[in-house]
């Protein structure tokens, strides 16, 4: 069976350990088959907005990493859950939960030619549907005083922009951005922010 782990964030340029010693290949390009936006506020990125399959959003830009042939779906599930939740601690096994912060891990079959690809959601109650461009821009700037260095919302906007992901709100967002802070670029933004 051919399985693999999509990814449209911040795993594409960072999949931690666990994953990166099971890819086998190169990533390969495809478009997200459901729509994905800026829809959740995560505590980790010090409140910034992060991307989550969202019946606001649009398909994006994304990639399948494929995993080697000895991976089970079990297998692929836990240290996907693992990745997310930033534990490492190889005995924690995925279960799903029904809180707000549970993070889901669910399978798409036939993408690609992948028997199933294998991705991270949320329950709708960890979603916000109330979604500006305003909103978003705010609290990806105050995220940099919080978050970890690079764990910042702005930083994470860039990053996908670097990697093509674009949503229907991600022109805004980033104007918004550059409005509040007085930059020309994101780069800029977060210099700004910083020194804030």
């Amino acid at each position: 069976m051919k399985i693999g782990i999509l990814a449209f964030g911040s795993l594409i340029d960072d999949p931690g350990e666990e994953i990166a010693n099971v890819i086998s290949g190169d990533s390969i390009t495809v478009e997200t088959p459901f729509p994905v936006e800026y829809g959740r506020f995560s505590l980790s990125r010090g409140g910034a907005p992060t991307l989550v399959p969202h019946a606001c959003g649009g398909s994006v830009t994304a990639r399948i990493l494929p995993l080697t042939f000895d991976c089970s779906k079990q297998f692929a599930m836990d240290i996907l859950w693992r990745r997310e939740i930033r534990s490492s601690n190889s005995s924690r096994k995925y279960r799903p939960g029904t809180g707000v912060n549970a993070v889901l891990v669910k399978a798409w079959s036939d993408l690609h030619d992948f028997d199933e690809v294998f991705y991270t959601d949320f329950n709708k109650e960890g979603k916000c549907f109330d979604l500006t461009a305003g909103k978003l821009a705010s609290a990806a700037i105050e995220s940099v005083g919080r978050a970890d260095p690079g764990k910042d919302g702005i930083s994470y906007l860039l990053n996908n922009i670097r990697n093509g992901i674009i949503t229907p709100l991600t022109p805004e967002y980033e104007t918004s951005v550059l409005s509040m802070t007085g930059a020309a670029s994101l780069e800029e933004a977060l210099e700004i922010s910083k020194n804030g």
